[in-house]
């Protein structure tokens, strides 16, 4: 294995950066090259990995975001309107679309990138009174802000001298790092427009019958940012100079959403409900539990019993992964159905009798349809209550048997471990069929050649 210097990987990460437009190239190649790396490199290196403010200008212009206008999410009979937070024309009809698919807010003026925001009024309590056109400040020779009745306010004024404002540091760690920060993106902080998550993340139900549906969480607070933006046109419309007072206004709202996403949102209003990204109730979380994806399932990771003393005696080998039959069911449903299927196929065909046992001695039964009694309807039906229930995945195999009232099983007859070489081995137990045994010989020949993605939640774990 080659050894790389952590100078010498940095320096090839930023060749690989840019040279590629397209970020799954540049993950691949990263990967590889980071791959190669031992745990202390690993540490040096990803150390100087860091995240920076979105370009929302570029974003909003390579993935074609529509604006949205419209304070009104629905129109007549619950329809999401045209050019709301919920619109079919902007967010599309497809799950896929609906969960994809940016939109943004045009606030009508400049405003300061809520992080920046936030930082710059925890080291500077005049931020506040600036951003609200409060007080009038003038930039003195050091860079620093002061008071003065003949100066400026407002964040036009911030922006305006930006390039002249010195962020003052001290001997606090936690004040160093929102400078530093401040200081990184000096030249990013300013915003016209605003981003609006995909509206799979925060659809409303409208099939209740219900005359209005509202709005709640974050979609309030999206609403709110746009009838306060909205409103400063209106007051340039009609002469009326309360411009600094609305853009603090404007300004506190986007702050709000960044809080609610950050779950730091200090509303106690039950509409707001700040529940923000990260954790159980998270945005993303709660958005893909309340979906369901067809042919996935989702577990929970945890230690395997083992009862090897080497690798080699293993159940499943180091290049395998194995997951419970359940998730199996799942991820292969439409195979297991067609395997189930064949299982009794093969059973029954080409046959009028079958044998059963009555009172320990074999008699043979004549049979009643078995190709119609196991059809996909009685499978999948079998299959959902075996997903669903535990005490519901040890019921015997009833078989359909013409001109009697009993119920007759389906019987299992094996042996334990390694079959003897012998040509006809007896069995060592005898019992009923359960369609437990029938799923477990469907699921093994379903997954032959077959692959599974396991990723992290909130992406479905196990999905074909």
């Amino acid at each position: 294995m080659n050894v790389f210097s952590t100078e010498s990987v940095l320096k090839e990460l930023s060749i690989i950066a840019n040279s590629h437009t397209d970020i799954t190239e540049f993950l691949n190649e990263a990967n590889e090259l980071l791959f190669s790396l031992n745990e202390e490199q690993y540490e040096k290196v990803t150390r100087h990995l860091r995240l920076d403010i979105l370009d929302i200008e570029r974003f909003v212009k390579v993935n074609n975001c529509q604006v949205i206008t419209n304070p009104r999410a629905f129109a007549k009979n619950n329809i999401p309107s045209d050019d709301g937070l919920l619109s079919n024309r902007i967010f599309g009809i497809t799950n896929e679309e609906r969960n994809g698919i940016f939109a943004y807010i045009d606030l009508h003026g400049w405003f300061i990138d809520p992080s920046c925001y936030k930082s710059w009024c925890t080291i500077d309590k005049n931020i506040r009174s600036i951003v609200h056109g409060i007080d009038t400040f003038k930039v003195n020779e050091k860079g620093e802000l002061v008071k003065d009745p003949t100066g400026k306010t407002g964040i036009d004024f911030l922006r305006k001298n930006i390039k002249n404002i010195k962020f003052i540091t001290n001997t606090s760690i936690k004040r160093d790092i929102n400078v530093q920060y401040l200081e990184k993106n000096r030249d990013r902080m300013f915003i016209q427009k605003y981003l609006v998550i995909p509206a799979g993340y925060r659809d409303k139900n409208t099939s209740e019958k219900s005359r209005t549906v509202g709005l709640s969480g974050i979609n309030k607070l999206y609403n709110d940012l746009i009838v306060a933006a909205n409103a400063l046109t209106a007051t340039q419309d009609y002469m009326f100079d309360a411009t600094d007072s609305m853009k603090g206004r404007v300004q506190e709202i986007i702050l709000n959403i960044y809080n609610w996403f950050c779950g730091a949102s200090s509303s106690t209003s039950s509409e707001i409900n700040n529940r923000g990204i990260q954790g159980k109730f998270g945005i993303l979380r709660r958005a893909n539990m309340s979906k369901t994806t067809n042919y996935a399932s989702r577990l929970v990771i945890t230690a395997p019993e083992l009862k090897a003393e080497n690798p080699d005696g293993m159940k499943v080998d180091l290049n395998t992964s194995a997951i419970p039959m359940p998730a199996c069911m799942a991820a292969f449903r439409d195979f297991v159905i067609f395997q189930t299927r064949r299982f009794f196929d093969n059973e029954f065909s080409g046959i009028q009798s079958y044998p059963v046992l009555v009172n320990g001695k074999v008699e043979y039964m004549e049979l009643d349809s078995p190709q119609i009694y196991f059809s996909d309807d009685r499978i999948i039906k079998e299959m959902e209550r075996f997903l669903h229930g535990f005490n519901n995945r040890f019921i015997p195999v009833e078989i359909p048997v013409k001109n009697t009232n009993k119920s007759y099983y389906m019987n299992f007859r094996g042996r334990y471990g390694d079959v003897p070489n012998v040509e006809n081995p007896e069995p060592v137990f005898s019992r009923f069929l359960t369609w437990c045994d029938v799923f477990f010989v469907a699921c093994t020949e379903a997954v032959k050649g077959k692959h599974v993605l396991i990723t992290r939640f909130p992406i479905n774990v196990v999905t074909m």
